[in-house]
């Protein structure tokens, strides 16, 4: 799976926001999107998914009825409960499905089965940020599809909600699916498995494994590798670097 010289510039504007992207998908892997506030991130997933119509380029991914895109910000009301949620979800899938609560436990610990049970009632309102996001990610992937996208998936939330949703994407990942994320929290990636895809100034920069990444800088800390990868790179970005 992969994006060729994808270009993508909005209307009035005299500057493309994506030039030239290209990048594989690794399916044993989770893919990482990285990259500073408004380098493209979000336009991207945006192009992918068919959101957003790019200029040119070449997309070999599975139709938009096979991806499951998160976005950053999802409005319902507050007043729902997480059962309302779930019923909804359902709908996105052509399968006969059951609204039953224990339908939804499928992979998931006794700890989170407490939770899911908590949140079943509860109001999206009452939900902290962390719980709510973690709820939409265990809820979406209940919904067979081939290629999962989660935008920030761990933006705001708690360490011990950031774990769950890695967990959850991780069983995702075993199960044969492709998984890609967008994150500034590049620590979190220490322990994970990860085919990191650098963009900056809407060009790929880097493409790779994570712990190539941090080697080729002879640090552990991806924060330093990352500052020092910006402050190398012309704002313009005349060329890609190597890719890996």
């Amino acid at each position: 799976m992969e994006v060729k010289n994808l270009k993508y510039k909005y209307n009035k504007s005299n500057k493309y926001t994506l030039e030239d992207v290209s990048f594989t998908l690794k399916k044993d892997k989770l893919n990482v999107l990285v990259g500073l506030n408004g380098s493209g991130k979000t336009t991207l997933f945006d192009c992918i998914t068919g959101v957003l119509k790019p200029e040119s380029g070449i997309i070999t991914l599975p139709d938009v009825n096979n991806i499951m895109y998160l976005t950053q910000t999802i409005f319902f009301s507050f007043l729902i409960k997480g059962k309302d949620l779930a019923s909804f979800i359902l709908q996105l899938d052509v399968r006969p499905l059951t609204n039953s609560k224990d339908f939804f436990y499928k992979d998931l610990s006794e700890r989170e089965k407490e939770l899911f049970d908590h949140l079943w009632d509860m109001k999206l309102g009452k939900m902290s940020f962390g719980e709510r996001k973690w709820l939409f990610i265990t809820l979406l992937s209940i919904i067979d599809r081939k290629v999962y996208i989660f935008d920030e998936p761990t933006s705001g939330v708690d360490p011990s909600s950031r774990r769950k949703i890695f967990r959850k994407i991780k069983r995702l990942i075993d199960d044969g699916k492709v998984c890609i994320i967008s994150t500034h929290q590049l620590q979190d990636l220490m322990h994970i498995d990860c085919h990191l895809i650098m963009l900056h100034c809407g060009r790929i920069v880097f493409e790779g494994d994570y712990k190539e990444w941090l080697k080729s800088y002879n640090t552990t800390d991806p924060d330093e590798v990352f500052e020092l990868m910006i402050s190398e790179i012309p704002d313009k970005v005349p060329s890609v670097y190597p890719q890996k």
